[in-house]
């Protein structure tokens, strides 16, 4: 059960890994976009000296690795839009358009990647600012463009620089509309995501807990005692746990009815909580029987929480709502000892409950 459980909680999504994954995203865009530079350097179709070039790209890389360090510190989760995608497509707007401005022949190449990052920042962003993202674009390009016609007028083609423009434009505005289908969907899947969340922890509250008393089930109990177990053996940290029996308990199902049955356990499961200590486990066993268990507790102190919660549930009286006069109980606590293994450590508390039994019933025992 807790297998599946665990694989039930991958499937639903991160935030933080989302964003790790949204940062790796923004990183490649940006190294393959620098790589594509650099190659038209190279190749002599990139018009900048070679220090403006680094100083550019020093600015550009600063700055990305600063968003990357303030999605890794976790700050922007408070944020409605903790990814900062707005800001991150301006950001590639203005890297691609600078670069774009000092190409000539194949200027459109070096822009080609803003597609790429309007199609990373559509999962986050609305259809409206994605086509307002792709407005602004087409009019960054045209800027650009007469920018670098106006520097360079005699070699560069009116027509050609036109058309690619329109390319651009088209395809940016043609992204903006899918990448609005593509938020549509993300908002559908994150309720998905949320509704899916909630159905893990209900089955997890369903695998652990008692259907009746909502207390811890046996199961869960079982490894409560393990992780316990585990802690006294690699830590040296004493527990001790106290087995729990309503005595006569089938009586007041043969007398009064399951319904009241149930309702004494319920009552019992209430009062025995709200006395527990902050870091004490208290479950169900099955039927009449309970188990506490008490980190940080040896035997005496054990036997001591037994016996003030059998005081206080002797205090308890139900004949005046028509149920037993009252219902007393008796407790079996044992300690772990070094090596011993969980059954072994229920069955020397569950000899101390017939102890207890055998003695009279009412009473706390240690084993």
């Amino acid at each position: 059960m807790n297998h599946d459980l665990r694989q039930a909680e991958k499937l639903t999504l991160s935030e933080r890994r989302l964003l790790k994954r949204h940062s790796r995203s923004a990183i490649a865009i940006m190294a393959m976009h620098t790589l594509l530079c650099v190659v038209c350097f190279q190749l002599g179709y990139l018009q900048v000296d070679l220090e403006l070039g680094l100083q550019m790209l020093f600015v550009v890389w600063g700055s990305l690795l600063a968003y990357q360090l303030l999605l890794a510190t976790g700050l922007t989760l408070r944020l409605r839009e903790p990814s900062l995608s707005l800001p991150l497509i301006l950001h590639f707007m203005v890297v691609f358009m600078v670069s774009g401005y000092y190409v000539d022949e194949f200027r459109l190449s070096v822009v080609t990647l803003f597609f790429a990052g309007l199609l990373l920042v559509s999962f986050r962003l609305s259809g409206k600012v994605m086509i307002g993202v792709a407005l602004l674009a087409s009019v960054a390009y045209a800027l650009m463009l007469w920018l670098a016609l106006n520097d360079r007028w005699v070699r560069l083609s009116l027509s050609v620089e036109a058309l690619q423009w329109l390319v651009f434009s088209m395809v940016s505005v043609s992204f903006a509309i899918t990448g609005g289908g593509i938020n549509r969907l993300r908002d559908a899947l994150a309720d998905k995501n949320r509704d899916l969340g909630r159905a893990v922890e209900q089955v997890r509250e369903m695998a652990i807990r008692d259907d009746l008393t909502g207390l811890f089930n046996r199961r869960h109990l079982l490894e409560i005692l393990e992780r316990q177990r585990a802690l006294s053996t690699r830590k040296g940290i004493p527990f001790a746990v106290c087995y729990v029996d309503l005595d006569h308990f089938k009586q007041i199902n043969d007398r009064h009815g399951h319904d009241w049955g149930d309702r004494v356990l319920r009552r019992f499961s209430a009062i025995a909580l709200a006395g527990m200590r902050d870091g004490d486990f208290f479950g169900r066993l099955g039927g009449e029987e309970f188990l506490l268990v008490l980190p940080q507790s040896d035997e005496q102190g054990a036997l001591l929480v037994a016996e003030r919660l059998r005081l206080r549930w002797r205090e308890e009286r139900f004949d005046d709502e028509g149920g037993p006069l009252l219902v007393s109980l008796s407790v079996g606590v044992a300690a772990y000892r070094d090596g011993e293994s969980v059954d072994e450590l229920l069955n020397r508390a569950d000899q101390g409950l017939y102890k207890a039994k055998s003695g009279g019933r009412n009473q706390s025992q240690v084993a």
